[in-house]
Order: C-alpha cells, then sequence, then structure tokens
C-alpha cells in the first residue's frame, strides 16, 4: 500500500467516524477491488432455529413457541428469545441472501469444515479468503485471521493469523520478547530498521539466483513475507491487532484491517461467550437460541460499523465488502433422546453486500429433509432439471463476486450465476 493512500485513509476514516456521521453509497467497488468478511460459526447450527422455517413439515421438530416473521423476500423463524434475530433481518434484508439446503458432504467436523471453506478433503487446499486473497498483491496483510478455522495452502505468504491472545500485536511492539521465563534482550528501532534492509537486501540477491523451481518458489515467498512484515510496522501506530474471541472486539480490527486497505480478506470466529460452539447432541434449543441471539446481536453492530464507514471507492465500506456467514454443517431434522440434534449434511449459510441479487432465498429442504436442486442460471428451485447446491458452487461464486476466474482454481464447481448482479 502507497503511504499516502495509507495516511490519507487513516485521517480520513478517522474524521468521519469521530463525527459519528453516516457514509451514504456513492459507488460500489469493482469486482476485483471488493473485500471478504468471513464469519465461522464452529459446532454446527440447525438452520430450523433461524434460516429455514419448516413448520408445515410433520417430518421436523421445530419450537413450538416460534413463529414466522418476513421482512421484502426472506422469511425467517422468529422467537421471543432471539430478538436481535427480528431487528437484523428487518434491517439487513435488502442487502442479504439466503442459501438453505447447501451440501457439505460429511458429517464430521474437520471434513465438513475443509468443505465448506476449500470445497475439497484434502486439508491442503486453499480456502476461499485465501485464494482471493492471494489474488491480489498490494495488501500487507492479504488475509487476516482473526479466529475461526483457517487453510492457507500453498498460499501462506498471503495468509496470517492475529492470535487470540494478542501475539501479532505482541510481535509488531516488540513486547513478546518479555513473554518467556528466559530474560531476552530487545535491539533499538535504529538497529531493528539496520537489519530490515540487510534482510531485504539478501532477500533480493537470493532472488536473483535460480536452483531450482522449489527454491525459486520459497525464495520469491520469503521476500514478500519480508516485505510486508516491514511494511505492517507501520500500522501498529494507527490500530490495535488484539482482536480477542468475542464477535465485537474482532470484529472491530477486522473493519479497521479492511477500512485502512491492510487486508482484502478476514476471518472471524464465533463460538459464543463460553467458547463451546454449536455442537448441541443435547438440548439442543437451550445451546442453539443463545448463540443465534449472540451471533445477530455481534452480526447487527458489524453491519453499522460497515455502513457508517468509509470505503475505497467513496462509498460506505459495507457497499465494497461481501460478508460470509456460515456454519461447517446442519443439524438434524428430529429431536434425540437428550433433546439434541446430531449431525447433518444440509446446512445453510448468508451472504450480504455487493454483487448479489439480494432481499431472497434460495434453495431450500424438501420433506426428507434434503436439499433441493436449483437453477444456477437463475437461483430458482428446479427438482426436475436443476443441480444440488453445494459447498464448493458457493466457493466458485464467491471467486467470481472477487473478480476471479473459478475454473483456474476449482475443476468440478461453477458459480451459481443466478445470484450474481
Amino acid at each position: 500500500m502507497h503511504r499516502r493512500h495509507f495516511i490519507k485513509s487513516c485521517l480520513g476514516g478517522a474524521a468521519l467516524l469521530s463525527a459519528g456521521l453516516p457514509i451514504r453509497p456513492v459507488q460500489a467497488a469493482a469486482r476485483d477491488r471488493r473485500k471478504f468478511l468471513f464469519v465461522f460459526n464452529s459446532g454446527g447450527w440447525d438452520p430450523t432455529r433461524v434460516f429455514a422455517p419448516a413448520f408445515s413439515n410433520s417430518n421436523v421438530d421445530m419450537e413450538a413457541s416460534a413463529g414466522l416473521s418476513s421482512a421484502g423476500g426472506i422469511s425467517w423463524v422468529s422467537h421471543l428469545e432471539r430478538p436481535s434475530v427480528d431487528t437484523f433481518f428487518s434491517t439487513w434484508h435488502e442487502q442479504m441472501l439466503v442459501l438453505n439446503g447447501v451440501m457439505v458432504r460429511s458429517i464430521a467436523h474437520e471434513i465438513c469444515t475443509m468443505i465448506a471453506l476449500t470445497g475439497s478433503t484434502s486439508g491442503f487446499s486453499p480456502d476461499w479468503p485465501a485464494r482471493i486473497a492471494a489474488d491480489a498483491s498490494d495488501f500487507t496483510l492479504p488475509h487476516l485471521v482473526l479466529g475461526g478455522p483457517s487453510f492457507p495452502g500453498d498460499l501462506g505468504v498471503a495468509v496470517s493469523r492475529a492470535g487470540s491472545a494478542g501475539q501479532l500485536e505482541a510481535l509488531l511492539s516488540g513486547s513478546i520478547v518479555d513473554w518467556t521465563d528466559t530474560p531476552v534482550s530487545g535491539i533499538s528501532s535504529p538497529a531493528a530498521s539496520a537489519v530490515d534492509r540487510y534482510l531485504q537486501r539478501r532477500a533480493a540477491g537470493r532472488n536473483t539466483i535460480s536452483r531450482s523451481l522449489t527454491d525459486d518458489a520459497l525464495s520469491t515467498a520469503y521476500a514478500e513475507s519480508l516485505d510486508r512484515a516491514i511494511d505492517l510496522k507501520d500500522y501498529r501506530h494507527v490500530m490495535d491487532f488484539t482482536g480477542g474471541t468475542d464477535l465485537a472486539s474482532q470484529g472491530a480490527v477486522a473493519v479497521d484491517a479492511l477500512r485502512l486497505g491492510l487486508s482484502r480478506c478476514v476471518t472471524i470466529g464465533y463460538a459464543g461467550s463460553d467458547g463451546l460452539g454449536w455442537d448441541s447432541h443435547a438440548d439442543n434449543d437451550a445451546t442453539q437460541s443463545p448463540l443465534f441471539e449472540g451471533l445477530f446481536q455481534g452480526l447487527g453492530q458489524l453491519m453499522t460499523l460497515l455502513a457508517s464507514t468509509e470505503g475505497e471507492s467513496g462509498g460506505s465500506l459495507a457497499d465494497e465488502t461481501v460478508v460470509v456467514v456460515l456454519s461447517e454443517m446442519g443439524r438434524t431434522a428430529q429431536l434425540n433422546a437428550t433433546a439434541g440434534k446430531d449431525h447433518w449434511p444440509y446446512t445453510s449459510m448468508m451472504l450480504l453486500g455487493p454483487g448479489l441479487t439480494t432481499d431472497r432465498v434460495i434453495g431450500g429442504l424438501d420433506d426428507g429433509y434434503y436439499g433441493l436442486d436449483i437453477d444456477f442460471s437463475s437461483g430458482e428451485t428446479d427438482t426436475s432439471s436443476g443441480r444440488i447446491l453445494t459447498a464448493e458452487s458457493v466457493g466458485a461464486t464467491l471467486l467470481a463476486l472477487a473478480g476471479m476466474d473459478p475454473a483456474a482454481h476449482l475443476s468440478d464447481a461453477t458459480p451459481i450465476e443466478g445470484i450474481l448482479s
């Protein structure tokens, strides 16, 4: 990032935030400049408690005290214990797209997580944010991970974790040397700058000598990482990288990273205030209900912050940022003997932001609680000649939203053209 743009971003954004003024949409960012914020909910949520109303399906155990609510083209499950869900859908439905009946092909947490984020079960394939972030070359931390899972694959040079205990912040400030039981002496700022310059010269020199394809790739990756690490030191003076584990604090760091042009993609994670997550094999509703309430309360704060923060193109950051809210799996249609719900390979996802045909729900679940086929060209349900809505196809759609060619990254998945505007 150019220093002039960096300083201008800092001063401009700070002025608008301090004035408390909402930033009006001016011009949406081009596809190749769109930013992405992933909100991952680990453990497997129950779509029938919010996203997938199934009151008319006798095979699905719904809450007796729940009801159906609608705003615009979206309907959801409403409950007195989850007022933030109602507030969020009522406020943001025009920017929202809900996908129901998304297949993840497994009922194992690790496998479903890999499929939902990478479209693969290998564990070595980069996830969607890593691919999108690596496609852009002018970000210091292309993909910043504040929480949740991350699969960098061979794109690790584009991915950085902040650490839930402020490890990145401590590394940048130098205070991490105090974390060891063995006393360590730091070096002065001038000396550190001299070391940085020396390492950059060595890295540049190494890149001029070709040894092997593998060695050349490692040398290039090292040089890129070193340049980004040196640039990153400037950012610690204008933002705090300590995101913590709660949604509000992670969201605030994420918005700062996107606003300042530090990152193109940010991933945050939500597992509830106790950190135990969504895996409700017993007492499903007592587990899921407060989690959904906390999630949508945090999402409301996040969207408000995005909408009131200036973006790169002169409008709001919400005009430039695709927010992806997902969990790795769904839960069974019926309660088990302990009032819980077990793993199910169909789930729901929610997208908000530019480039989408919003204020609508696509997909669904049939009487047997299996995902309905859809027409990829329109996004409409098509049980005669449609195709299954898969996590891979959602990933291909995200790559297309980022201005990338999905076929260059995925051999067996195509984007859902009907949900792209």
